[in-house]
């Protein structure tokens, strides 16, 4: 795909926000908020503290309203809006301490379960305890109270850190918080699709956040919050049915933050959020609920929703500002789409902007930039600069301009060395040649690039916009005047999430506009995967803070070796397989406009083995592991960099996924089980850092410091936070003959050294995140 000088030889971007969500909708949890517990420190571990029937303040009792809820001799629980009951034994959390939910459905049976299925915890009378934190059950709200800490059990972090922050401890860590992911993208999945196929005929209960009636004043969170619930924010303008089956869903998400935050959270001292952003509605929850009235909130356009849903990548984004832009205020949907193109952008992401007119009237960089938050701003602040509405069009200088900054960046290594997209709006007419769609088809193979098109308005000229989407994996997008520009063009990650299972979590970091407080999100996202194509569903999030406060976890020792592992995982490239087939549908959901072919479009379309996996602890002779081969040529290791050929056999037998050679079937037998389930850091080869594993890794971490072993003691110390380089001039350019024709790929200057078998790339990360308050995202 690209020059193998500089593509994918780093490893640099692993995957997704690990640690995203989080438990159980079965869950128990409203938290009493009059019933203060102890900082984390002194707080007894799971296996100490806290006799077999509670401490002498707070005594395990049996609940007095237990038989009424007892059928067939089973303790009877069936969450909200579900068709689905569970049962219990009739000793559940009676009398006595115990892992009661250990081995019980609809978490705790499975590989892998979260850590709170071992903790101990006992039903206990609220009048009667003092000292320890108390939680109203979820299951029979108002009737029966709930503790973990009177049985001894204890936050996640106290546990890590009266065990000693080593690196084998931040991979522990990191497990218990995949396993908190991993168990309710389970369930979320299941409850989504079972409450979608139900004839709900009304709604279920849910907290509001605006209002919310039972939000008190925390001045840890400068606001109002409820740490007993979650509040939901479901969108106007759906239908019944779906609003119906968001209200069912928030209640149970409420379960299941509550449950999360019965093991982990401190009684509201730490700000720290759970949420989640549904993909059809836009509606959204939060945990803890929050007084707030959103009027434009929408989760999808947040980078926290994009991030977790796609692998890194690379954007051009280019717009039309020519004379015909001023009809209909064009020019001001133009504006605000963008600026929300780059709301779905993060620090592993990296992108450029190109306003085009006659010629090109200007571009943001002449090299793609890390988009962290104060790139974001920058561009922001460098759209509303420019003249939206003058000139005339030239599609072809544009195309080629932004193949020729896509070349510079690889060359350069500026580059998420992951997929790539161009995305061209315009309004106007213009030629473009046969020859200049062969030229488009190389760069755009050559380069890995998808091309989505959107023509505005009904001037915009239909039949090129259309054969560029269509010749080059995209897709074509007609958008008459009035229509909703902004989400249209910033679904195309969705596109992206189509192709591509994310088995692990993405991490990023903002500051919370409200309180201030450096906010650590992990995200993954879910999927409908009731026919062969899996759809995205939505993201799920949970802010480290919730268990820790990242500010006193910086001081500790395994800090340095827990931020390489989260780096590992996000900076990782997904492989991504689309045949057209998939590319057919999903451009029939937008429009029969869209379709390129319907002879493609098939019952069943072709899929990957999913039984194909890499060996993620496999480097090769060079050093280099197998993800870092996504678009490469794995055949050509010997010709092209010098492999032996033995070396060249490995990378084809151990990385067949990355290497593209997993076997197609046609037809895709149907399965709806998710392809991966998680990654295991306890493990002997997984537990290290791969910058201690081998050389061959480049770029920054996610706190901005250069990517090393935290195990050396010259491990580098925090680079500069907001590296952008300045912009190009806003003035108009007259094309010159490179521009007009064909782009000439930059060649890769390689500096001889560790990196020049292969390539190098230096990756700006979240730093720009952690310190600029330009950011301009309300809340999530």
């Amino acid at each position: 795909m690209v020059e193998r000088s500089w593509h994918s030889r780093l490893y640099l971007r692993l995957s997704q926000h690990a640690l995203g969500f989080f438990a159980c909708f079965v869950a128990l949890g409203r938290s009493d908020s009059g019933s203060p517990s102890p900082s984390p420190s002194p707080s007894p571990s799971s296996s100490s503290g806290g006799s077999s029937n509670g401490l002498s303040s707070c005594r395990c009792l049996e609940w007095s309203g237990l038989d009424a809820h007892i059928y067939s001799g089973k303790l009877i629980y069936t969450p909200p809006g579900s068709q689905t009951s569970y049962q219990y034994p009739q000793q559940y959390g009676v009398q006595q301490c115990d892992a009661h939910d250990k081995t019980l459905p609809p978490f705790c049976d499975r590989p892998s379960p979260p850590d709170w299925c071992f903790q101990r915890w006992c039903f206990i009378d609220r009048q009667q305890c003092t000292g320890v934190q108390i939680y109203d059950s979820s299951y029979w709200p108002g009737k029966v109270y709930y503790s973990y800490e009177t049985c001894g059990s204890s936050n996640s972090f106290t546990l890590w850190y009266n065990n000693g922050m080593s690196a084998g401890n931040a991979g522990k860590l990191l497990d218990i918080l995949e396993g908190y992911l991993w168990s309710s993208r389970y369930y979320l999945e299941q409850a989504y699709l079972q409450l979608s196929g139900q004839q709900l005929s009304q709604a279920c209960y849910y907290a509001k956040m605006c209002p919310c009636l039972e939000c008190f004043t925390n001045t840890a969170w400068k606001a109002k919050i409820s740490l007993g619930e979650a509040g939901g924010f479901i969108q106007t303008g759906i239908s019944s049915k779906l609003q119906n089956v968001m209200s069912c869903l928030v209640g149970g998400v409420s379960q299941t933050y509550n449950r999360i935050a019965a093991k982990e959270s401190d009684s509201g001292r730490r700000v720290g959020y759970m949420y989640f952003g549904d993909q059809l509605s836009g509606s959204t929850a939060w945990w803890p609920n929050v007084d707030w009235c959103p009027t434009d909130y929408d989760p999808r356009l947040r980078p926290w929703y994009a991030a977790a849903s796609t692998g890194p990548k690379d954007v051009v984004i280019v717009v039309d500002v020519s004379g015909s832009m001023g009809m209909s205020n064009r020019y001001v949907l133009a504006e605000k789409a963008t600026e929300a193109l780059l709301d779905t952008l993060d620090w592993k992401d990296y992108a450029s902007i190109i306003l085009f007119n006659h010629g090109i009237a200007a571009e943001f960089s002449s090299k793609l930039v890390p988009v962290d938050s104060c790139t974001r701003s920058r561009m922001k602040a460098w759209l509303k600069s420019q003249n939206w509405k003058e000139g005339g069009t030239n599609f072809v200088t544009a195309m080629n301009r932004a193949f020729e900054i896509i070349s510079a960046s690889v060359a350069a290594g500026e580059t998420s060395m992951c997929q790539k997209a161009i995305l061209f709006l315009t309004d106007g007419e213009a030629e473009y040649s046969t020859a200049e769609f062969a030229s488009t088809r190389s760069f755009a193979t050559r380069y890995d690039t998808h091309i989505f098109t959107y023509a505005l308005g009904t001037g915009a000229n239909k039949v090129a916009t259309k054969q560029l989407a269509c010749e080059n994996r995209g897709i074509f997008y007609r958008v008459p005047d009035g229509a909703d520009l902004v989400h249209i063009m910033a679904q195309y990650y969705s596109f992206f999430a189509s192709g591509q299972e994310v088995c692990k979590s993405t991490f990023t970091a903002y500051t919370d506009v409200v309180t201030g407080a450096e906010l650590w999100p992990a995200c993954l996202p879910l999927y409908d995967r009731s026919s062969s194509q899996s759809q995205l569903l939505g993201v799920t999030c949970m802010d480290i803070n919730v268990i820790a406060d990242p500010s006193s976890l910086k001081g500790q020792a395994g800090w340095s070796d827990f931020t390489c592992k989260m780096s590992d995982m996000t900076k990782q490239c997904r492989p991504m397989y689309l045949s057209e087939c998939h590319l057919e549908k999903m451009r029939q959901a937008y429009s029969s406009e869209s379709v390129c072919s319907y002879s493609n479009i098939k019952p069943t379309c072709p899929c990957v083995d999913p039984n194909c996996q890499d060996d993620e602890d496999f480097i090769d002779e060079k050093g280099y592991f197998c993800d870092t081969w996504i678009g490469d040529d794995c055949a050509k290791a010997q010709e092209q960099w010098s492999y032996t050929w033995d070396g060249q056999q490995s990378v084809l037998n151990k990385c067949k996924k990355s290497c593209g050679k997993c076997q197609v079937l046609d037809p895709c037998p149907f399965n709806s089980s998710s392809p991966c389930q998680g990654h295991t850091f306890s493990t002997a080869a997984s537990s290290r850092c791969r910058a201690c594993r081998t050389s061959k890794v480049s770029g920054l971490d996610i706190q901005g410091k250069p990517m090393c072993c935290p195990e050396l003691s010259n491990c580098q110390e925090a680079a500069s936070r907001c590296p952008t380089p300045a912009p190009t001039p806003a003035s108009t350019r007259t094309p010159s003959p490179a521009s007009t024709g064909a782009p000439t790929p930059a060649s890769p200057s390689l500096t001889p050294g560790k990196f020049a078998d292969k390539g190098s790339h230096a990756q700006v990360s979240l730093a720009g995140i952690l310190v600029c308050l330009l950011i301009s995202l309300p809340w999530k």
